[in-house]
């Protein structure tokens, strides 16, 4: 017989329903449930029971195996960790790396691609250092001479190049930095983006923010920074292949001259170093230059070709020297 199930509001019901009833009908529903308790198969309900009672005791003793097992683990694994604790601490090993130093000699221009897939021009005479690959964090390069740098954005880590008493910090830019040991200034000129450049040295911080079209010019000697906006091009065209020369004193275009093409270069009268040049060189070879140089000013101009020395036997560098026009 298929029994209903009964809420508990049911119950109540029923049990206020009998409050009222009179004896005559307690007795007839009591031979009613007495006959009903005959009908129940006590022997399928004691087995639906009993299989009850062995599910919740199966539970409770995997709960409590569990328990005890947990108990045993965790024993062994407070000691191993108080172990580990009062170990002497290993300091953590760095990735492996190598120092890279990339060096161009007069007469030579080179581009590098570093390890970020920044571009890097290297003027001649110059020298770059950089740790390959780069830290996590940061992205250090040491500078001495000249180079134009096309630099990868990567905000979490900034572009910094070290060149002498300067420090350029970058996250994305290009920008030019000349810094030979021999000349007594340090100059850095933004083409674009945003840098921050610091000239106090190790000791102390003097930072300055560059913007496009900045010309920085840092005294070695008194540390004083000069910045001017200007048009740029003839800062860092050198690195397209051109000689800029702009209203340029006739000594730095010796020096230009003599690192460009890997000569010597002489001025035998202190009078010429007066006279400025304004010209563009776009590729020229060295005897075109000296030419158009010759034709636009009065300066004589004598070129003296690489030879063998006798005593040394070592090639000697062409040497070119200006002279005053009689």
């Amino acid at each position: 017989m298929k029994r209903s199930k009964n809420t508990p509001q049911d119950f109540i019901a029923r049990l206020e329903e009998r409050k009222n009833q009179d004896l005559e009908t307690q007795i007839l529903e009591g031979s009613r449930i007495v006959s009903e308790i005959d009908a129940v198969d006590s022997q399928s309900a004691y087995l639906r029971v009993s299989k009850e009672i062995q599910n919740r005791n199966r539970s409770t003793i995997f709960l409590q195996t569990l328990t005890r097992v947990a108990a045993v683990l965790f024993i062994p694994a407070l000691i191993a960790l108080l172990w580990l604790y009062n170990q002497p601490k290993t300091p953590l090993v760095s990735l492996p790396y190598a120092m890279q130093e990339i060096s161009t000699p007069s007469g030579v221009r080179s581009k590098i691609v570093l390890p970020d897939g920044s571009t890097v021009w290297l003027n001649a005479q110059s020298t770059l250092k950089f740790r390959a690959p780069f830290d996590s964090f940061s992205r250090d390069v040491s500078l001495t001479g000249e180079a134009f740098f096309d630099v990868k954005k990567n905000p979490d880590a900034p572009f910094i190049v070290q060149s002498g008493t300067a420090k350029v910090k970058v996250y994305g830019t290009r920008f030019n930095c000349k810094a030979f040991a021999e000349e007594d200034k340090i100059e850095v000129v933004l083409e674009e983006g945003k840098v921050s450049l610091n000239t106090g040295g190790v000791e102390k911080v003097i930072e300055k923010i560059l913007k496009p079209g900045d010309r920085a010019v840092i005294d070695k000697v008194g540390n004083q920074t000069n910045i001017t906006n200007e048009k740029v091009e003839k800062y860092i065209a050198w690195h397209d292949g051109k000689l800029v020369f702009d209203e340029t004193p006739m000594q730095e275009v010796a020096t230009q001259l003599a690192r460009w093409y890997g000569i010597d270069v002489e001025i035998n009268d202190p009078r010429i170093n007066k006279y400025r040049i304004t010209t563009t060189f776009d590729n020229e070879s060295l005897h075109q230059v000296l030419e158009l140089i010759g034709m636009s000013s009065p300066l004589d101009i004598q070129y003296i070709p690489a030879a063998v020395d006798n005593s040394t036997q070592e090639q000697t560098k062409s040497k070119v020297i200006f002279s005053r026009k009689n």
